[in-house]
């Protein structure tokens, strides 16, 4: 394995589900194997529990909860046993069962009954009972998390009673915290679009417009779709537009551009109240998505739970199943939303990438290509498909798929750099350097200084003997820019070796293995610079220790041949020292 990857390591394991997906003009078959539904219960309420816990922190939930199940028949009353199967239940989208759990949390302890306290409450707000929803929130304690959800919760609640003033002032309240201040700023303006207040929601995207340095998808298909609903579809392009340029392969705002095509009008961005909590949740999921994934998918739970269309809440439930390594789950959110215009696209690029990992790669390939026919003008199905291949060493097929990328490409943009990166590396592995250098260069060329690209090219040189002084100049520059990637250090220390720089090279080497002691190449490398310049035995343990490491299997018998007879004596002088 060459230092400038990254090593992946995907779960490989079997599909669990079987499930045909048929829309117009697109049918997709995933290929699955049965999985037992029940555990094998054991007769002790320990045991039970002990399972339980593995299943849970082994991303089995259905496993976990059944085990909790059966230990809290055994023993009823342990609350911290109830709230576990409660919480993981609602993680699961299980509400209505969590429901009758958390009503008994409730009335017999009084300790962390916040969640239990919110799934009740959301149960009136999904019957539109706000008053009595109210109550129950306002129960709930400020601080934690509910910093940021309770005053969008209760602003929400007195909406549905249209006491908008009163909403509006919870939101308004000064805040030295500009993040809170623009979540804050979106659901003032929703909750002034839902009033029927149509020029103070217009003054409140705007500000709220103003305090992201980034155009922001949610906030731009909210903003957009409220000048689309009052008539204003020119205002509506060019919220879009901002945000394409940005992010210009995005398929997700095609259905607005569509309607602005066509004149339909869309629906106002919340038919009641409930749905403005549902958005709420979503917020919350969305903002803490980095810091606390489990919240994440509680949230994004509740939130498709009172507002079970919400498409983009349920990519954000998949997208954290997916960093889980729950693929099936996953991917049985993204079937869900394929008859969404406006999502389809993406479920369906994602539902391929997870079909490879778990082993079914052959049916994601096939996905892929259909795509690719559908729509003659994109070339994202056709770069997905080509780093599948890429990554199962099938690296001419990669190749295929990338010149066909290319093909619909006339004029390659800054964005398309990765397209030619990735291709460079398929020729590279097929010893076609010609026409690897030439993309490597043409990526470079699209986006100047990408530290990936200047390692890639500046190893690759440095490996062949070429342009040694500029290759060093690349790697060093992209050190700078990735301090901490020892693959990329790798390459410094590897470029040095070749300019005799012996010091150098070691204390390079021993940094990268430091960084990436699980990586076969750099070890390997260290084992040679240690040879070197004296350090036999040192030398002699990387080596072994290289092996241990599964490398590719033709640096396999160069290794026990450094092993049985040390570096070969030419060494130093095809590496020009």
């Amino acid at each position: 394995m060459d230092c400038s990857k990254t090593k992946s390591s995907f779960p490989f394991k079997r599909i669990f589900w079987l499930m045909p997906l048929l829309m117009v003009g697109f049918m997709a078959s995933v290929s699955v194997q049965a999985k037992d539904t029940v555990p094998q219960l054991g007769k002790s309420k320990f045991g039970n529990y002990l399972a339980g816990r593995h299943a849970q922190f082994t991303s089995d939930p259905h496993f976990a909860i059944e085990y909790y199940k059966s230990a809290l028949k055994q023993s009823p009353k342990n609350h911290d046993l109830l709230r576990r199967l409660a919480t993981l239940l609602i993680s699961e989208g299980k509400i209505e069962q969590a429901k009758p759990h958390a009503e008994r949390l409730i009335k017999e302890s009084s300790k962390n009954t916040n969640l239990s306290r919110l799934i009740l409450a959301l149960s009136d707000i999904k019957a539109q009972k706000f008053k009595v929803a109210s109550e129950k929130i306002n129960k709930l304690p400020e601080g934690g998390l509910n910093t940021f959800s309770l005053p969008m919760l209760k602003a929400w609640l007195l909406a549905g009673q249209k006491k908008y003033d009163d909403a509006l002032k919870i939101l308004d309240k000064k805040t030295s915290n500009k993040d809170l201040e623009a979540l804050f700023g979106i659901h003032g303006a929703l909750i002034s679009e839902f009033a029927g207040r149509d020029k103070d929601a217009e003054t409140r995207y705007k500000k709220t417009a103003k305090l992201r340095k980034n155009a922001n998808l949610r906030l731009t298909i909210l903003f957009g779709n409220f000048y689309e609903s009052t008539g204003q579809p020119k205002k509506a392009k060019a919220i879009y537009d901002r945000y394409k340029r940005r992010r210009p392969s995005t398929t997700m705002l095609d259905s607005a551009y569509q309607r602005l095509k066509t004149g339909k009008k869309p629906k106002p961005n919340n038919a009641t109240a409930r749905d403005g909590v549902a958005e709420a949740l979503f917020s919350l999921a969305f903002a803490i998505q980095n810091q606390n994934p489990f919240q994440t998918v509680i949230f994004s739970r509740l939130a498709i739970y009172l507002r079970p269309s919400f498409s983009i809440a349920k990519i954000l439930l998949a997208e954290s199943l997916d960093r889980n390594d729950r693929l099936d789950d996953a991917n049985k959110v993204y079937v869900s939303i394929i008859n969404d215009p406006a999502f389809a696209w993406t479920a369906r690029l994602r539902i391929a990438a997870n079909l490879d990992r778990l082993g079914d790669t052959e049916d994601a390939i096939l996905e892929l290509k259909r795509m690719s026919a559908e729509n003659p003008t994109r070339i994202d199905a056709l770069i997905r498909m080509g780093g599948i291949l890429q990554r199962h060493k099938r690296y001419r097929e990669s190749t295929k798929a990338y010149a066909e990328a290319k093909a619909r490409l006339p004029n390659p943009k800054r964005q398309h750099w990765g397209l030619y990166y990735s291709n460079g590396i398929s020729h590279e592995r097929l010893k076609e350097w010609p026409k690897a250098e030439k993309d490597f260069l043409k990526a470079l060329e699209l986006r100047p200084n990408h530290p990936s690209v200047l390692n890639y090219l500046g190893y690759s040189w440095v490996e062949q003997g070429l342009h040694l002084d500029r290759a060093q100049d690349m790697i060093r520059n992209a050190v700078k820019q990735r301090p901490q990637d020892g693959y990329i250090i790798d390459s410094l220390g590897w470029v040095l070796y070749r300019l005799g720089d012996m010091k150098g090279a070691v204390k390079q080497l021993e940094r990268a293995v430091e960084l990436r002691p699980e990586d076969p190449t750099i070890n390997d490398h260290l084992g040679d610079i240690y040879w070197a310049v004296g350090r036999k035995n040192e030398a002699t343990f990387q080596w072994s220790r290289a092996l241990t490491l599964e490398p590719e299997k033709d640096q396999i018998p160069k290794i026990k041949l450094k092993l049985k007879e040390g570096l070969p004596k030419d060494a130093n002088k095809r590496k020009g020292i």
